[in-house]
């Protein structure tokens, strides 16, 4: 009998392109989160909006409206609306919202548990991101323990760094 043959090394395009994919699906993550989470530890200026238009109902409704914050600080036109109850459409309806700044793009209306779900679900499928590529990338199949912990650690703390940097151009 021969000599076994050496076994032929993972092709890396798989791995690759799943850690481009999922980088890129937990920067957008991260990106669509990083507002409602300032909202929620309370980095946002407390205002009133009047809205300007709504299209669309449930999931897919779409508002605008000028955001002016409290004491006039600042007034911010045709920002989006988030979360905006039915019964409050009309144009001209007005809610209290909160913004995160004078340049931010979007103010929440909503209360509730929804202002905690937006950021919440957002950084939770980051953290997936991150698993995913501990996964795909061969980071969890490694042989020797320590090294496998330290890929599948720096797997999962590459999407928190993208979201990290997403938190600080917020701020």
């Amino acid at each position: 009998m021969g000599a076994a043959r050496p076994a032929h090394p993972p092709d890396p395009w798989q791995g690759l392109s799943a850690l481009l994919a999922l980088s890129l699906l937990a920067a957008f993550f991260a990106w669509v989160s990083v507002g409602p989470f300032w909202l929620a530890l309370g980095h946002a200026t407390t205002g009133t909006v009047v809205i300007g238009e709504c299209t669309g109902a449930g999931l897919t409704q779409r508002c605008r409206g000028v955001f002016t914050a409290e004491g006039e600080r600042f007034i911010a036109f045709g920002v989006r609306v988030s979360g905006v109850p039915a019964e409050h459409t009309a144009t001209g309806s007005t809610l209290t919202a909160r913004m995160t700044g004078p340049s931010g793009d979007t103010a929440y209306a909503d209360t509730g548990a929804g202002r905690h779900l937006r950021w919440l679900l957002g950084l939770l499928l980051v953290l997936a991101c991150g698993a995913g590529i501990a996964r795909y990338t061969g980071a969890a199949r490694l042989a020797d323990r320590r090294a496998r912990r330290w890929a599948v650690a720096v797997a999962v703390a590459g999407p928190l760094v993208i979201s990290a940097g997403f938190l600080a151009a917020a701020w």
